[in-house]
């Protein structure tokens, strides 16, 4: 009689359609699924959440100094703030930040119309920064 499977007699052998794995592969758990996630804080709430990330950095860090100011921040934060307030103020800031990019871009046609290289680069860099400003004040604002 030919030993079966589980006499112990055979060693294991690989099924050929599945060569190279084990037991232990053919039982592996799935891998775990994604969790869902809550939607992402907005206003106060998320500024609050940045400001705590921030603090246990400077724990991380052993910056007592930054950690210190970051703790009152929170404070005044968790006193003081209100999504309208927090709302006008990004809007405000992106409005500041149009009207230096709007500068900005006049500088550049001054610049051009000179025909200055020098200018023209110098204020070209200038604009970028605006932009990039303005770029940064609308992504907050839509935090």
């Amino acid at each position: 009689m030919e030993p079966g499977p589980f006499s112990g007699d055979a060693p294991h052998v690989p099924r050929p359609q599945d060569p190279g794995r084990g037991l232990a592969a053919a039982c592996s758990p799935p891998p775990p699924r994604p969790r869902p996630t809550a939607p992402p804080q907005r206003g106060c709430a998320a500024k609050i959440c940045h400001i705590q990330n921030d603090i246990a950095a400077a724990q991380a860090q052993n910056n007592s100094r930054r950690e210190a100011g970051l703790r009152k921040a929170l404070a005044e934060a968790q006193a003081h703030c209100t999504d309208e307030r927090l709302q006008a103020r990004r809007e405000a800031d992106v409005r500041e930040k149009q009207e230096k990019v709007a500068e900005r871009e006049r500088e550049l046609a001054e610049a051009r119309s000179k025909g200055k290289p020098d200018k023209i680069s110098k204020a070209q860099r200038k604009l970028q920064e605006a932009r990039d400003e303005y770029d940064e004040a609308l992504a907050e604002l839509n935090r």
